[in-house]
């Protein structure tokens, strides 16, 4: 089998194991986190008639592809998901008025329960147009990546997404799933999200919202970067350039942006063993991440999920670390360049083991090697 087949499989495999970890049920048996695929974006100009028709384009394709697990629908209050039922809401969208606000939500399960499948939508009325965004979350289970043309499906979901409701940025990647009113299994995604650095963390998009206006979240398996954002960055040209070393970094056009996909499938890492593609992607959209990172996890009582100091770090989670000084005798961590502040154009390569040497006339102990860079 070649290497582009079984690497897929492969990498499928093990993200299996890791789901098995990172399913946890209440002690009824209900679960309670589950690992999921999930797809958020951010956009605007949802009080138009174009957008909310897009908007019920979104849902109607959802509910046609997924009918025979869907269950639930949210529409100002929770009840079956009835042909009637979602042909009323598809019309009460469409008439809405641009000052109004609406939640809409199919879904495989109640509020109470983890919903492998669905579909959310929060829109923003027209007098908040300006400073707050609409957003759009889907959720399927990781395994939809499993199934045949799977990878293909999936890739085509988010793309259709993107383009329909014309996506300012968002991103697509791998969540811990927890029931709609499951704030208090919040502390067991803090804590997954300190064992899997790839893990998205995502329990209320519209939550985050006012933070989002002119900076993205950050990097995930897909990254979406509408127009304006890839401007901002350099252009389409510029973005592809910066990643061409990197063969499994794959730009794709939607109606209205960029998306970056890192790696052939997503991947939840381990605690400081960050995925290289992830971590490359990184470096290029840092410009346009948010930097007032506020707290994802607001209404827990501090310390027990995320505070707004380990939030700020979650954020940062893919950033370069700075190398620590190095001591003359001691050996060198890493392959690259190094230079010393006890003389001048010491600028040199070390290989990593090396011994970092002292200079004559003054004492090792005084002598420190600080990181220069890579390569010249």
């Amino acid at each position: 089998m070649s290497e582009t087949v079984s690497d897929p499989v492969r990498l499928l495999a093990r993200l299996e194991a890791q789901a098995e970890h990172l399913a946890v049920d209440c002690s009824q048996g209900v679960p309670v986190v589950r690992l999921g695929l999930i797809t958020t974006l951010y956009f605007k100009d949802s009080h138009t008639q174009e957008a909310r028709r897009r908007i019920e384009a979104c849902f109607l394709r959802f509910y046609m592809a997924f009918k025979p697990v869907l269950k639930w629908q949210l529409f100002n209050r929770m009840r079956r998901l009835t042909a009637s039922g979602f042909a009323s809401c598809r019309r009460q969208v469409l008439n809405s008025s641009p000052e109004d606000r609406f939640i809409w939500s199919i879904a495989s399960a109640t509020q109470a329960e983890v919903a492998t499948y669905s579909l959310f939508v929060m829109n923003t009325p027209q007098g908040q147009a300006d400073n707050d965004r609409s957003c759009l979350k889907m959720v399927l289970p990781w395994s939809f990546l499993t199934e045949p043309d799977g990878l293909k499906s999936y890739e085509a979901w988010i793309r259709y997404l993107s383009s329909e409701v014309r996506a300012e940025h968002g991103f697509g990647g791998l969540a811990c799933v927890l029931p709609g009113d499951g704030h208090h299994y919040l502390p067991l995604e803090y804590q997954f999200a300190q064992e899997y650095i790839g893990l998205m963390v995502d329990p209320g998009p519209h939550i985050e919202s006012l933070r989002l206006l002119e900076r993205i979240k950050g990097v995930s398996w897909y990254t979406v970067l509408g127009d304006a954002f890839v401007k901002r960055l350099g252009g389409s040209d510029a973005l592809r350039g910066q990643l061409s070393t990197h063969s499994d970094i794959v730009f794709h056009a939607y109606g209205g942006g960029l998306m970056i996909r890192a790696g052939a499938v997503p991947q939840l890492g381990g605690a400081g063993m960050a995925p290289a593609a992830y971590t490359a992607v990184n470096k290029v959209i840092r410009p346009v991440r948010l930097q007032d990172t506020g707290c994802l996890h607001p209404y827990l009582v501090p310390g027990v999920g995320f505070t707004e100091e380990t939030t700020a770090k979650w954020y940062a989670r893919f950033d370069e670390k700075p190398m620590p000084a190095v001591n003359a005798g001691d050996a060198c961590p890493r392959s690259g360049y190094w230079f010393s502040n006890a003389k001048v154009r010491s600028r040199r390569f070390f290989s990593e083991g090396e011994i970092m040497p002292a200079f004559a006339h003054i004492k090792a102990g005084r002598t420190q090697w600080f990181w220069a860079r890579q390569d010249d």
